[in-house]
């Protein structure tokens, strides 16, 4: 695989990593809703709805990448998941976990450097 196709296929992976993180923020916002309201069954619709476009998005990436790859890289979600949770939900992030996501960074880059 030239290096342009992976750095493309690269973004794809964290871009359906991050398509996966979204759906947490609209099923957030849905147990925030009022049961069966309106607004209830929009989050979950487009929690679903995101769900979906994350599956697809993963099978094709398993196509150019090893699954042990693929899926130790889907560890940064976390990321994302925190950093929604404190932008979006004005949530407070603790030294024990931001040292947390400092340890999966670390673990993601040493997995994903000796896998290559």
């Amino acid at each position: 695989m030239s290096t342009k196709n992976k750095t493309v296929s690269l973004l794809l992976l964290h871009l359906a990593i991050l398509i996966y993180s979204v759906s947490a923020v609209f099923m957030k916002y849905a147990a925030t809703s009022e049961s069966f309201s309106f607004r209830f069954f929009l989050f979950y619709l487009l929690a679903l709805l995101a769900l979906l476009v994350y599956a697809v998005f993963w099978q094709q990436i398993l196509r150019h990448f090893k699954l042990s790859f693929a899926y130790t890289n889907r560890a940064v979600g976390m990321l994302w998941t925190v950093l929604f949770g404190v932008l979006l939900f004005n949530e407070t992030i603790s030294t024990t976990q931001i040292l947390g996501i400092i340890v999966i960074i670390v673990g993601v880059v040493l997995t994903v450097t000796a896998d290559e």
